[in-house]
């Protein structure tokens, strides 16, 4: 996955964007893949207040194990808290 930010207004909870694009698959694959990716991002802890972010999904979201695919989303959002 790839991730965009940017600031929002200061002390409002933090909003996510998912986006697949069209030669990702068929829409089940992608609408597969945004799901796979919202469930992933409730189970990590959210970022700082005041942040925007747009989730692009790669291929791999829709096949790879769960467990792998949540502790990429803890990661990534990890580095964008640095």
């Amino acid at each position: 996955m790839a991730v965009v930010a940017t600031r929002s207004q200061a002390n409002r909870r933090p909003r996510f964007g998912i986006v697949t694009v069209k030669g990702f698959g068929d829409a089940v694959d992608r609408n597969r893949a945004r799901r796979r990716l919202r469930a992933a991002l409730e189970d990590v802890e959210a970022p700082a207040l005041g942040m925007d972010m747009i989730v692009t999904a790669r291929a791999a979201a829709r096949t790879v194990p769960f467990a792998d695919l949540r502790d990429d989303v803890r990661a990534t959002l990890g580095r964008l808290g640095k």
